[in-house]
Protein backbone atom coordinates (compact mmCIF):
# COMPACT_ATOMS: atom_id res chain seq x y z
CA UNK A 1 0.00 0.00 0.00
CA UNK A 2 1.06 3.21 -1.14
CA UNK A 3 1.76 5.97 1.63
CA UNK A 4 3.51 9.37 2.26
CA UNK A 5 5.11 8.10 5.29
CA UNK A 6 7.05 5.27 3.86
CA UNK A 7 8.70 5.18 0.28
CA UNK A 8 9.01 2.40 -1.76
CA UNK A 9 12.25 2.07 -3.76
CA UNK A 10 10.40 0.85 -7.17
CA UNK A 11 7.23 1.04 -8.65
CA UNK A 12 4.58 -1.93 -8.07
CA UNK A 13 1.12 -2.68 -9.75
CA UNK A 14 -1.16 -0.73 -7.97
CA UNK A 15 0.46 1.79 -6.55
CA UNK A 16 0.23 5.44 -7.20
CA UNK A 17 3.01 7.41 -9.35
CA UNK A 18 3.52 10.74 -10.14
CA UNK A 19 4.25 11.95 -13.57
CA UNK A 20 6.80 14.74 -14.38
CA UNK A 21 6.47 16.22 -17.39
CA UNK A 22 7.24 19.89 -16.61
CA UNK A 23 6.24 22.75 -14.02
CA UNK A 24 3.14 22.82 -14.93
CA UNK A 25 2.51 19.66 -16.26
CA UNK A 26 2.04 16.52 -13.42
CA UNK A 27 0.02 13.78 -13.53
CA UNK A 28 -1.09 11.36 -11.03
CA UNK A 29 -2.34 7.66 -11.48
CA UNK A 30 -2.28 3.91 -10.24
CA UNK A 31 -0.08 2.15 -12.40
CA UNK A 32 -2.32 -1.09 -13.67
CA UNK A 33 -1.13 -3.20 -16.28
CA UNK A 34 -2.93 -3.08 -19.72
CA UNK A 35 -3.43 0.68 -19.33
CA UNK A 36 -1.72 3.34 -22.09
CA UNK A 37 -1.57 7.08 -20.22
CA UNK A 38 -1.37 10.09 -23.41
CA UNK A 39 1.03 12.31 -22.46
CA UNK A 40 2.09 15.08 -25.26
CA UNK A 41 5.66 13.14 -25.56
CA UNK A 42 4.15 10.26 -26.74
CA UNK A 43 2.56 7.11 -24.92
CA UNK A 44 3.53 5.45 -21.92
CA UNK A 45 2.59 1.84 -21.00
CA UNK A 46 1.88 1.49 -17.50
CA UNK A 47 3.32 -1.64 -17.68
CA UNK A 48 6.63 -0.48 -18.62
CA UNK A 49 6.90 1.26 -14.97
CA UNK A 50 6.42 -1.89 -13.07
CA UNK A 51 10.09 -2.39 -11.28
CA UNK A 52 11.71 1.21 -12.18
CA UNK A 53 13.21 2.93 -9.48
CA UNK A 54 11.12 6.07 -8.37
CA UNK A 55 12.66 9.41 -9.23
CA UNK A 56 13.88 8.07 -12.51
CA UNK A 57 13.93 9.48 -15.96
CA UNK A 58 11.90 7.80 -18.04
CA UNK A 59 12.24 7.99 -21.86
CA UNK A 60 9.15 8.44 -24.39
CA UNK A 61 9.20 8.79 -28.22
CA UNK A 62 9.34 12.88 -28.17
CA UNK A 63 10.71 13.51 -24.89
CA UNK A 64 10.73 12.50 -21.01
CA UNK A 65 9.59 12.59 -17.92
CA UNK A 66 10.33 11.70 -14.14
CA UNK A 67 8.60 8.57 -12.24
CA UNK A 68 8.10 9.89 -8.72
CA UNK A 69 6.69 8.68 -5.36
CA UNK A 70 3.71 10.95 -4.18
CA UNK A 71 4.73 13.38 -1.50
CA UNK A 72 2.30 15.86 0.00
CA UNK A 73 4.02 18.91 -1.33
CA UNK A 74 3.85 17.01 -5.00
CA UNK A 75 0.06 16.32 -4.04
CA UNK A 76 -0.91 19.61 -3.01
CA UNK A 77 0.84 20.83 -6.65
CA UNK A 78 -0.89 18.08 -8.65
CA UNK A 79 -4.64 18.65 -7.38
CA UNK A 80 -7.39 20.65 -8.55
CA UNK A 81 -7.67 23.56 -6.37
CA UNK A 82 -11.01 23.50 -5.40
CA UNK A 83 -10.64 24.16 -1.79
CA UNK A 84 -8.42 26.19 0.17
CA UNK A 85 -5.13 24.66 0.60
CA UNK A 86 -2.42 25.20 3.52
CA UNK A 87 0.84 24.97 2.59
CA UNK A 88 3.91 23.56 4.19
CA UNK A 89 4.73 26.87 6.36
CA UNK A 90 0.94 26.95 7.48
CA UNK A 91 0.78 23.63 8.70
CA UNK A 92 3.98 23.95 10.80
CA UNK A 93 2.53 27.37 12.42
CA UNK A 94 -1.11 25.47 13.04
CA UNK A 95 1.18 22.53 14.66
CA UNK A 96 3.42 24.99 17.19
CA UNK A 97 -0.33 27.50 17.52
CA UNK A 98 -1.98 24.09 18.82
CA UNK A 99 0.93 23.13 20.61
CA UNK A 100 0.34 19.72 19.17
CA UNK A 101 2.29 16.54 20.85
CA UNK A 102 2.40 13.01 20.64
CA UNK A 103 -1.37 11.72 21.75
CA UNK A 104 -2.68 15.08 20.11
CA UNK A 105 -6.03 14.41 18.20
CA UNK A 106 -6.43 16.25 14.70
CA UNK A 107 -9.60 15.86 13.18
CA UNK A 108 -10.27 17.31 9.58
CA UNK A 109 -13.77 17.74 8.66
CA UNK A 110 -15.85 19.68 5.68
CA UNK A 111 -14.97 19.05 2.21
CA UNK A 112 -11.47 17.83 2.48
CA UNK A 113 -9.27 16.10 0.31
CA UNK A 114 -7.14 15.46 3.15
CA UNK A 115 -4.15 17.77 2.15
CA UNK A 116 -3.58 18.59 6.03
CA UNK A 117 -3.78 15.13 7.04
CA UNK A 118 -0.95 13.79 5.10
CA UNK A 119 1.25 17.07 5.89
CA UNK A 120 0.67 16.17 9.78
CA UNK A 121 1.77 13.14 9.01
CA UNK A 122 4.88 14.41 8.22
CA UNK A 123 5.17 16.14 11.42
CA UNK A 124 7.88 13.58 13.70
CA UNK A 125 6.09 13.87 16.94
CA UNK A 126 2.64 12.80 15.73
CA UNK A 127 0.86 9.39 14.78
CA UNK A 128 -1.49 9.50 12.34
CA UNK A 129 -3.99 7.25 11.63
Amino acid sequence: MMSFAHYKKNVEEGDTVMLYLGFDNMHTFVVKKGIVFQTRYGALKHSDLIGIVYGSKFKLKNGYLYVLHPTPEFWTSNLPHRTQILYTTDISMITLQLELRPGSVVVESGSSDFHNLTCFQKTPVLTVR
